[in-house]
């Protein structure tokens, strides 16, 4: 931006910079702008990548859910929630806490894709709104299983 202005103006905004001349500085990026704290905010976050990434899924669904009363969050991400299900199941667990390969955790992960497997020929059938919350809090539940013997941080929710 360019402004004629005498020689003391021009050394007062020189010195100043361009906030003090009513400029963006666009030499500098901008912080992002708070964001909203959503259901994920208030979890600690585990040691496994994929297990977060679910943990992400279901969070979006069950919050409304089990809140709420809300099943559209589940409705339009079923599919997406044994997608992640599935990629949890075919990764790695982390090398710590060794528990992450533990029989039992490895047990409940199965059982996670399997429940949500479920709960997706639910959706798939229309079933009604009971039946989808019950079979949401199994693999909530069984998640939470998972989760716990990973080291996270325990129930969370209703």
């Amino acid at each position: 931006m360019y402004v004629r202005a005498s020689a003391g103006v021009a050394l007062t905004l020189l010195l100043s910079g361009p906030a003090a001349a009513g400029a963006q500085d666009t030499t500098k990026p901008r912080s992002a702008p708070a964001m909203k704290a959503g259901p994920m905010d208030s979890h600690m976050m585990g040691p496994w990548k994929e297990m977060n990434a679910f943990h992400q899924v279901m969070a979006a669904a069950w919050h409304p859910a089990s809140e709420k009363n809300d099943l559209a969050p589940l409705r339009s991400r079923g599919k997406d929630l044994l997608t992640a299900a599935e990629s949890w199941a075919g990764s790695k667990p982390p090398a710590m806490p060794a528990s992450c390969a533990s029989a039992p955790v490895r047990t409940a992960v199965e059982k996670v894709v399997a429940e949500s497997r479920a709960l997706v020929a639910l959706l798939d059938a229309g079933a009604d709104d009971a039946k989808l919350k019950a079979a949401l809090r199994t693999v909530h539940d069984v998640f939470e299983i998972a989760e716990k013997g990973c080291g996270g941080h325990g129930s969370h929710g209703i």
